[in-house]
């Protein structure tokens, strides 16, 4: 069987990333993006079907009493009373019929009951971040063919893998984050009877639409001989080095099939960006800019923190706890970090350095590392130590260990005592092997970018490097993978057996898409459906180890928030610690200082990171 990536972070193949992220780098910049204009409506998020407007939220707030704001051709649709509760319809689901979440059809139509709802107001389902109840609406009146891609009883989605890499498969498989392409296949066929199972689509079914010619996933498989033969879209564009006119030119290709979602967990910005210019409604990437979600919306999403998100909160953590201090966790052999100043002198003051994909087909990178270093060298805090300074390289895997070697000689060049690494979860791999050659051990205060936070990726970089490891990560507290929700999923759809361990990434995506429709109501569009996500009430986050806190819409930092994950934790390396995922030596340790996890603005100025020093390599 063939061994393809099932999608990681960035462009990097296969990673579990925790079921917490369940509710729910790059050419040239998005060209000639959206004036907010488009065939289902125009500006301000008011693309309602029928011309009404789309402001005032979902109305399904976490139970809730909503004044509607999922408009159809005819009123609204509305939780009155609550999710899962309360009076009868406050609004009306086509030409002027009324539902409420326990009022039923108005003018004889059938009861519009609860649908799939648990006694605490929520969707019954396997993930923690499952929406809150919405009522049963009848196949007959739903809206037909609301949005292209939809009629009365389908919803046609495309799910996007992208060309595997030989090379990073090779380096990922030594700790089981690879998958065949039949076990990828198995898993979208179980995710995908599962959120038809569980999520109330009002009378629709999500169904898979194949690629055409060698995009075909379902020729894919027969050429592997698999005995799975579920359709996807499959990618032919390089990643590792990318190639942004294949990706742009796959994604109008997606676009002229004409689905009305598109799963792509891993790709490069081109293509989420061309899908949004031809109003595909996508989620996928993570941490890319915020405006490269605002300037196309509502047609791109995505589960993780923005790449501002990311910047600011790692330039606050930065700021309050180590700007101006001595190094304290770092390399003590002759010429290392702890000796820069010379072999009787003290530790040196901190000073930074960001290492980041320069292009990766499209700046996003850049952007972030440059928000960051804007704000560390003067916008939120003096540089004491020295300026803070970026080494960008190129996502390329064939020149990856030269690269690293000219960068890190670079590096203990400028005397850099922290690196803090915007890249992919790869890109450690060789970084931290040349650190070590060099002998140079740097602190590594964490960026929380492309699931280097992960504990089964760090247990693959260089342990005499990684022990110096700590600082912000947007994952939550790891479980057991036979405790993840992609498990409990995959079974509850009636599959057998599991999963492979790589899709609680996928599974993160089709969770998303579940609520997404769920959310929009029966006669959904994209300006339905960012209604609805807009409209849900925060989830997790705080004292909860594990669950960060996920919100659409309005998040503080912006009011136009296209992510999900809006908090962090603290965390540090130790290697000597078996992680609860795999049992393996190494894992990420959290601070409780003074909660589990911090929004933006919250981080503490005191640093409790290796209590009892680094651990042993």
């Amino acid at each position: 069987m063939a061994m393809t990536p099932a999608a990681l972070g960035r462009r990097y193949a296969p990673l579990i990333v925790l079921a917490a992220v369940q509710v729910l780098l790059v050419a040239v910049a998005p060209s000639s993006p959206n004036s907010g204009t488009s065939a289902y409506g125009s500006g301000g998020g008011s693309f309602a079907a029928g011309g009404g407007s789309g402001s005032g939220g979902s109305g399904f707030s976490g139970g809730a009493s909503g004044a509607g704001g999922v408009n159809g051709s005819g009123g609204n649709l509305s939780a009155s009373g609550g999710a899962g509760g309360g009076g009868g319809g406050g609004g009306g689901v086509g030409g002027g019929g009324s539902v409420g979440a326990s009022g039923g059809f108005s003018g004889g139509q059938a009861a519009g009951v609860p649908f799939n709802c648990g006694p605490d107001g929520k969707t019954i389902g396997p993930t923690f971040g499952m929406p809150p109840c919405t009522p049963t609406v009848p196949q007959s009146q739903n809206g037909g063919s609301p949005m292209p891609g939809t009629n009365s009883s389908s919803i046609n989605y495309v799910y996007y893998l992208a060309q595997g890499n030989a090379q990073v498969n090779a380096i990922l498989n030594a700790e089981n984050l690879a998958a065949t392409s039949e076990q990828t296949c198995e898993a979208l066929q179980a995710f995908t009877n599962e959120v038809n199972k569980r999520w109330n689509l009002y009378g629709r079914k999500f169904v898979s639409m194949d690629g055409p010619g060698n995009h075909s996933g379902k020729a894919y498989e027969q050429s592997q001989s698999d005995t799975c033969s579920f359709p996807y879209f499959q990618g032919q564009c390089s990643l590792t080095p990318p190639d942004p006119p294949c990706e742009r030119a796959e994604a109008d290709l997606i676009a002229s099939m004409h689905p009305a979602y598109v799963i792509a967990p891993t790709a490069d910005p081109a293509l989420y960006n061309q899908l949004a210019k031809d109003q595909i409604v996508v989620s996928g990437g993570e941490t890319e800019p915020d405006s490269y979600h605002t300037q196309v919306a509502p047609f791109y999403w995505d589960v993780f923190e923005s790449g501002d998100l990311a910047a600011q909160m790692e330039a606050e953590y930065w700021c309050k706890k180590l700007n101006g201090k001595r190094v304290q966790f770092a390399g003590t052999g002759p010429g290392d970090v702890m000796h820069f100043g010379g072999p009787t002198a003290p530790p040196p003051i901190r000073k930074v350095a960001i290492v980041y994909p320069s292009t990766n087909g499209d700046p996003t990178s850049t952007l972030s590392a440059n928000l960051f270093l804007s704000l560390v060298n003067g916008k939120e805090c003096q540089p004491v130590g020295g300026q803070a300074k970026g080494y960008p390289y190129q996502s390329d895997i064939n020149t990856a260990e030269q690269q690293s070697t000219t960068i890190v000689g670079e590096l203990k060049a400028d005397h850099v005592t922290d690196v803090m690494c915007f890249c992919d979860p790869i890109a450690p791999v060789f970084a931290t092997n040349t650190m070590d050659s060099q002998g140079y051990h740097p602190e590594l205060p964490m960026s929380g970018i492309g699931l280097i936070d992960y504990d089964v990726l760090g247990q693959l970089y260089n342990k005499n490097v990684q022990r110096f490891a700590f600082g912000v990560s947007f994952l939550s507290d790891q479980v057991s993978f036979d405790q993840s929700d992609a498990v409990k999923a995959f079974q509850d759809s009636g599959a057998s057996g599991a999963p492979d361990k790589t899709e609680n990434l996928n599974w993160a995506y089709y969770s998303l898409m579940g609520t997404t429709f769920q959310m929009a109501g029966p006669r959904v569009n994209p300006g339905t459906m960012r209604n609805g996500l807009f409209g849900l009430a925060p989830i997790g986050g705080g004292n909860d180890r594990l669950h960060p806190m996920l919100k659409f819409g309005n998040v503080g930092y912006t009011s136009q928030a296209y992510t999900g994950i809006q908090d962090a934790r603290e965390v540090w390396w130790c290697g000597t610690q078996a992680s609860p995922i795999n049992g393996q030596p190494g894992t990420y340790i959290d601070v409780q200082d003074p909660s589990w996890r911090h929004q933006l603005g919250s981080w503490p100025a005191d640093l409790k990171v290796f209590p009892n020093g680094p651990c042993a390599p």
